[in-house]
């Protein structure tokens, strides 16, 4: 099949996560995969007129090919994203108008999403929208309301409704009054990426002695993550357990604030930011780890989400501590070894005492996460259910 994938971040430079999967299995499968992105933030900001159109290696599985498609640029500027979904639209009109594709798997929604729809439309090509947040809760400002409307639009007249856990599918029916076709399709993780780590970070380029336990968060530092609020519970473990660090690998919205904090607190000696780091080397980071944690503030955006850093934990034979959420409690349920919270608060105590178990213990715990994981996000059996649900509507 001819499928085209829309999303509006960057291929080249967003952490991966199944926007890069899904399209990379699936041209390594034999199908013909054009990935029509939007240029944020690039490493060398350019200015172009012109659509480029280039065949590129893919980031997780170097030996697929895809064709990445971008639209014209004004270099990356702040000003670009609130022009785009206008400036992009005669792009996406032609690509859409003239790719002879069987079928369109949609991420965007403000950027791209819902012109993508409409042009689908009159242009007789069904759209798979692919849910996996609350686009309008990811980034508060005055634009939310009209971002909100366009996620009911797109949700309402998509072909396919295709979410990545129940509870994310419920609530675009719920905001949406959709009446069409809808599917839960888990998606891809690289488990054997996260479990044969080819990366080796030792302890003490960290700063980490061989007898600290170490508990780790791997990600974006969105405001929503509650890193700053378990953070002022790490203080008080500190105090209680010498040998415990944290390691925060990632960064973001949260950066400069969580810095200002570790500095307030004096935990410059026991907190250790990596920046973000490849994702060839994230195996190695996890493998550092006693204990890695996901304290996600519960509220709509985070309750209907899927974060795929539980999953590499739990791949990478890390015990995991979350935040119990709807969406990825409904799939890890209570038998997968995961440990649940109720927020972000409670997440320091919970991992402490995890991280402090016997190593038989641990191991334990990371073989029956393990087992889980390999079991449930299998990626052959994840593309075989995406390529499934291309051909309903393709």
């Amino acid at each position: 099949m001819r499928v085209l994938f829309i999303h509006e971040v960057n291929y080249s430079n967003k952490v991966i996560f199944e926007m890069h999967e899904f399209p990379e299995l699936l041209a390594l499968k034999g199908h013909d995969v054009t990935f029509f992105h939007f240029p944020e933030s690039p490493e060398t900001p350019s200015r172009s007129l012109r659509t480029r159109r280039e065949s590129i290696g893919g980031r997780v599985y170097p030996d697929a090919r895809i064709d990445l498609v971008t639209p014209p640029t004004l270099g990356g500027s702040v000003l670009e994203r609130y022009v785009a979904p206008i400036w992009n639209l005669p792009s996406l009109r032609a690509e859409v108008s003239s790719g002879r594709y069987d079928v369109i798997v949609l991420y965007a929604v403000p950027t791209s999403g819902w012109q993508t729809v409409a042009l689908a439309r009159h242009y007789g090509v069904p759209v798979i929208f692919r849910a996996l947040d609350v686009s309008h809760q990811i980034r508060r400002s005055p634009l939310s309301p009209l971002i909100r409307a366009a996620e009911k639009y797109i949700y309402r007249n998509a072909a396919l409704l295709s979410g990545n856990n129940p509870a994310m599918v419920d609530y675009c029916v719920r905001i949406s009054g959709r009446t069409g076709r809808t599917r839960v399709n888990l998606p891809p993780v690289d488990l054997r990426h996260f479990e044969e780590s080819q990366a080796h970070i030792r302890r003490e380029d960290l700063g980490l002695g061989p007898d600290d336990r170490v508990v780790l968060y791997m990600g974006s530092f969105f405001t929503f993550s509650g890193l700053d609020i378990a953070l002022e519970g790490f203080a008080e473990q500190f105090r209680l357990h010498p040998r415990l660090k944290l390691v925060l690998v990632g960064g973001g919205d949260l950066d400069e604030s969580l810095r200002r904090d570790v500095t307030r607190l004096g935990l410059e000696d026991r907190v250790v930011f990596t920046g973000v780091v490849p994702y060839a080397d994230l195996p190695g980071y996890l493998h550092i780890a006693d204990v890695a944690i996901n304290p996600f503030v519960p509220q709509l955006l985070t309750h209907v989400a899927l974060p795929h850093k539980i999953l590499q934990y739990m791949a990478a034979g890390v015990p995991t501590v979350s935040t119990s959420l709807d969406g990825i409690r409904s799939i890890l349920g209570d038998d997968s070894g995961v440990s649940w919270v109720d927020g972000p608060a409670d997440i320091a105590q919970a991992a402490t005492a995890v991280a402090f178990l016997e190593p038989e213990a641990r191991a334990k715990i990371a073989a029956q996460q393990r087992a889980f994981v390999d079991a449930t996000f299998a990626k052959d059996a994840s593309v075989a259910s995406l390529e499934d649900a291309l051909h309903a509507v393709g």
